[in-house]
């Protein structure tokens, strides 16, 4: 654990937190204040709450689809997995049922 100094929102954040993920939230930061600004923009607002609120909210979102997503993918992928060993099993079988009729024979 260090310390590490974030700057976003215009103000300076002290945290202590793991060195290999300094640079993660370093670019995190970097994230939530650029959305921030581009969401007062649009909202033609100066209220860092407001703005800050609607990109949680937004950002919540996209976690929670991509948390779907992966779970999704999972899915597909063990499929493809019993599958794929259900396949060799049988390819097993059918070998070692040949390999024993030629010792029979």
């Amino acid at each position: 654990m260090a310390m590490i100094e974030l700057n976003f929102l215009g103000q300076v954040v002290r945290l202590n937190a793991p060195v290999e993920q300094h640079e993660s939230l370093r670019e995190a930061a970097r994230i939530l204040d650029q959305r921030v600004v581009e969401m007062k923009e649009r909202m033609q607002t100066v209220q860092v709450e407001r703005a800050l609120n609607i990109v949680a909210l937004n950002l919540s979102f996209e976690l929670l689809q991509e948390k779907m997503k992966n779970s999704e993918t999972e899915k597909v992928l063990q499929n493809q997995i019993q599958q794929l060993s259900a396949s060799l099993e049988t390819i097993f079988s059918c070998s070692t049922n040949q390999q024993t009729a030629y010792e029979i024979q």
